[in-house]
């Protein structure tokens, strides 16, 4: 089947406390949006890769990316105030022949090939997919002074990876809901499950992990490292 990829790179970074955006930053050499970029070129279903940047950056992330990936395999738009916003104004570029989206986020530079190409086989399977992993931690939930509510049972708690995959009309229809209905998420599954659509997991990687923090970029290049020797 054929799909689109739409990699959101709009993000701030606030949470690294530096003036450098976290898709701008360099993972053993290369950049971790160009990272997550070449994750994408190689796989033959991808008939358009669109990433979106943060408003007033397309040309400034296309010289970030110049020196790493061909940028007339690319699309780049200017993203939204909100993650939301952003992978909407993606899905405007995407080309219509695609019968699958994939949304993932670019401060994911991990993501390997085997689980793109399992999460497209199980987006055209079920329509709608999301990787996961298992809670490890255990969980407690909380009230606003911090007090301990209850405890909740991990066994069916999963934590939610990209990329997500949906075929392009469900995904359309959802965000065109989510627009009349004023309905907002940080994750496009939820968008679908609010609307009754079920989504399907299928197993994450760890290794997939997202550059929140500067400890998150000292992970991922202790996972490179680790490749090589």
């Amino acid at each position: 089947m054929k799909a689109a990829a739409i990699i959101t790179a709009a993000g701030q970074g606030q949470r690294m406390n530096i003036p450098i955006k976290k898709q701008y930053l360099v993972l053993e050499g290369v950049p971790v949006l160009a990272r997550t970029v070449n994750a994408f070129l190689p796989l033959e279903a991808f008939i358009g890769i669109i990433v979106v940047v943060p408003p007033g950056e397309v040309e400034f992330a296309q010289k970030i990316l110049k020196p790493f990936c061909p940028l007339d395999r690319l699309t780049l738009v200017e993203g939204g105030l909100r993650r939301q916003d952003s992978v909407f104004n993606g899905l405007q570029a995407v080309p219509a022949e695609a019968e699958l989206i994939c949304i993932h986020d670019g401060a994911r530079p991990l993501v390997s090939r085997e689980l793109i190409l399992a999460a497209l086989e199980e987006g055209g399977k079920w329509g709608a997919v999301v990787p996961v992993i298992p809670v490890t931690d255990t969980l407690k939930e909380v009230d606003l002074d911090g007090i301990i509510l209850a405890t909740l049972p991990r066994s069916r708690m999963r934590l939610a990876q990209t990329p997500q995959v949906f075929q392009q009309a469900l995904i359309r229809d959802a965000y065109r809901q989510a627009n009349l209905l004023g309905i907002e998420a940080s994750d496009d599954a939820y968008l679908l499950e609010i609307l009754g659509t079920r989504v399907h997991t299928l197993a994450g990687d760890p290794r997939n992990i997202k550059i929140t923090g500067p400890h998150d970029l000292q992970a991922a290049a202790a996972f490179l490292k680790g490749e090589k020797e």
